[in-house]
């Protein structure tokens, strides 16, 4: 087991120092304001994507924070809005604040409302698709209102989306809550943890509730469930029990994590003991209306837990080395793309990261669905923690790889299980690619031939905790054949998902060059072999036909592979890069001189996905099991001549060109059907029921 890479956390202090440190700073902003002849002018916009309204009732100099952060932030909001201001009677020295904004409507009540019918008289002056209640205390982070937007759009059948609260000084408020048969009731979901950046917090999911503080609700389902309780007034659970009429409706409520905002929580609220009679009263209310739908009816949560807002889901735990980017090659991208179709089908997934994960939240969902729950790289510690906390949560447990099927076996036997004690439903064994068959093909590469007893034994081996599971899966029918030799099991095929372009890509005459796309990261890598072999015996070849052939390398690669390659001639190195559409649009062929590998190429999918014709090597024509012209002419590495002229005639033949191009886009959209892909994951993961 190697090292995982450290997480890094916040450098996070008391809340109440934070708090503290922040009404020094809001108290600051106010007299800058006034001082220097501020006005805070928010742009005006004709049709607001959202309306923002925000209730006062004193806190001046928070509130004056939030308006202030709000206007600087305008132009990195991501979308558009307006503000309404909803006064709630505060004392002149608050108002004082209202003569130097600037495009916001202004509301002022004589007499304290409450918070809920206060925000129900902004949001009848709303003019926006969505309605978003901010609280006067709050600091949104940039690019909130999008996230919270595109969780609507994203997300089928959502009617009310909340934020993560992080408190001031980094300790997390909540991300999300849901409901205890307790005394308390009502349970923020990581309250006080000190790393609100943590995994199980980044997850975009269901809950039963998020705090008024930062919602966003439809507008015209506002109006539908008649907008706030009166019931609840002056404050606490009016929130809450919108939530619950949402979901009563049959809408979502879901907590989007890419949403951050600071909140200062009850800094604007009256002394704490009025503030717990009201809690106490508001509470019965809330539970006087909503016990039997909470509580009495439904699947309950064992032990007393949190009750899930979505029981029906199907819970998968995904085992593999680490977190799949689509631009990292060795199998990764399949698994990227087996992950994101489990979202897509509505699974609860969480992701284990047995070696490596990314140290940003960022980077961890650049391509990933921010509904898969992506738990931090911990290695044995942190997976038999996981059994230990979360036996009996998973339906289907998927294991990519034998080394982590290995892994995983051991854990749960030192726990005194086995896989499928682990989970209610499936156990799935994701061979991505045979070893075994990959290292006698480098065997006979290399030296010229190699053993078949060698193989079997491998073979044997690496296959032997196959029979644990309810299916094997394998990424070509070659390989499910060889694996039928040497292990009895259920296997199944799962290749790529690929969906073809929108628009139409460049064609022959827009095109130059040849492109090679995967990773370099060690010697003696498939890869780098292959690019060795390439350069030493046919790039000479090729140049010689074409003086002014350009290739371009795209992928991770090590310092001293890159210098090496950067001195042929016509050679570019681009190293990883954030898509690789361009490079692939801009060449005219694809090369793959691959002398042995296991598995099924993605990036000769990826490449045909785009139009552009490969030539490939007899192994991966194999592993793809297509014919010649089908998206690429086949030539043996054995034959460099033939390979450099297979390469010259896809790049000057336009008719040839063509021909092999349309026969790759054909296959594609018949093999890597995105919807086909996404049906061969439900049959896995699904129980079979039968009539």
């Amino acid at each position: 087991m190697s090292a995982s890479l450290p997480i890094p956390l916040l450098d996070t202090v008391d809340p109440g120092i934070g708090r503290r440190a922040a009404l020094a700073e809001a108290a600051l902003i106010w007299e800058s304001l006034f001082r220097n002849g501020v006005r805070l002018a928010f742009a005006p916009v004709a049709e607001p994507e959202v309306s923002i309204v925000i209730v006062a009732r004193d806190a001046r100099h928070l509130l004056a924070l939030t308006l202030y952060r709000l206007c600087a932030g305008q132009a990195l909001a991501g979308t558009t809005f307006e503000v309404i201001l909803v006064d709630n009677a505060s004392t002149p020295e608050t108002r004082a604040l209202y003569g130097r904004l600037d495009g916001v409507t202004l509301i002022e009540n004589e007499a304290n409302t409450g918070f809920g019918p206060a925000c129900n008289a902004g949001a009848a002056r709303a003019r926006g698709r969505f309605v978003l209640f901010l609280n006067p205390d709050v600091d949104l982070l940039p690019g909130a209102l999008a996230a919270m937007v595109a969780a609507f759009r994203d997300h089928d059948g959502a009617g009310i989306v909340g934020a993560r609260l992080v408190f001031p000084g980094g300790f997390l408020q909540e991300s999300g809550a849901g409901f205890r048969d307790d005394a308390q009731l009502t349970h923020p979901y990581g309250r006080g943890n000190a790393d609100p950046l943590a995994p199980e917090y980044a997850v975009t999911r269901d809950v039963g509730y998020v705090s008024g503080a930062v919602l966003m609700i439809e507008r015209a389902l506002f109006e539908a469930l008649g907008g706030f309780d009166p019931l609840f007034a002056p404050a606490y659970f009016e929130d809450t029990d919108l939530c619950l009429r949402c979901h009563q409706a049959g809408r979502r409520v879901i907590v989007q994590p890419r949403a951050t905002a600071i909140h200062y929580e009850n800094a604007t609220s009256a002394r704490r003991e009025d503030v717990e009679a009201l809690l106490d009263r508001n509470r019965a209310r809330f539970l006087d209306r909503h016990r039997p739908a909470l509580f009495e009816q439904g699947p309950q949560p064992k032990g007393g837990g949190l009750i899930d807002h979505d029981p029906w889901r199907l819970r998968v735990l995904y085992v593999d080395d680490r977190v799949p980017h689509l631009d990292l090659g060795a199998g990764l991208p399949r698994a990227n793309a087996i992950l994101n179709a489990m979202a897509g089908l509505g699974y609860a997934v969480t992701f284990f990261p047995n070696y490596e994960a990314d140290a940003e939240e960022s980077q961890r969902y650049r391509d990933l669905d921010e509904r898969i729950e992506i738990v931090h790289a911990s290695g044995d510690e942190g997976f038999s923690r996981l059994i230990q906390e979360r036996r009996d949560r998973y339906d289907v447990l998927w294991v990519s790889r034998p080394h982590n099927i290995l892994f995983v076996t051991q854990a749960l036997n030192a726990a005194g299980l086995d896989p499928r004690s682990f989970v209610r439903s499936k156990v799935i064994f994701d061979s991505e690619a045979l070893f075994a068959l990959r290292d006698f093909v480098t065997e006979a590469a290399t030296r010229g031939s190699a053993v078949a007893a060698d193989l079997a034994w491998q073979a044997e081996r690496e296959t032997r905790l196959f029979g644990l599971a309810d299916a094997v899966v394998c990424v070509s029918h070659a390989e499910a054949r060889v694996l039928a030799r040497y292990r009895a099991c259920n296997a199944a095929v799962l290749g790529h998902a690929l969906s073809l372009p929108e628009a139409p890509t460049p064609d022959f005459a827009e095109r130059a060059g040849f492109v090679f796309v995967g990773a370099l990261a060690r010697e003696g890598q498939p890869n780098v072999d292959s690019l060795d072999w390439f350069f030493a015996h046919v790039w000479p070849l090729v140049r010689a036909r074409l003086p002014g052939a350009t290739l371009t390398i795209v992928g991770g690669i090590a310092p001293e592979i890159r210098a090496r390659y950067a001195r042929e001639p016509g050679v570019t190195v681009t190293g990883r890069v954030p898509r690789t559409e361009p490079p692939l649009d801009a060449a005219r062929v694809f090369l793959a001189p691959t002398r042995f590998a296991a598995g099924i190429p993605h990036k000769v999918h990826e490449a045909l996905a785009r139009g552009l014709p490969c030539v490939v090597t007899p192994i991966l024509a194999d592993q793809v099991g297509w014919a010649e012209g089908e998206g690429f002419l086949v030539r043996d590495w054995r034959d460099p001549d033939a390979f450099a002229e297979a390469l010259v005639t896809l790049h000057e033949d336009a008719a040839r060109w063509e021909a092999v191009r349309s026969g790759g886009l054909a296959r594609i959209a018949e093999d890597c059907d995105a919807a086909a892909f996404a049906a061969a994951i439900r049959r896995l993961c699904e129980a079979q029921v039968v009539a």
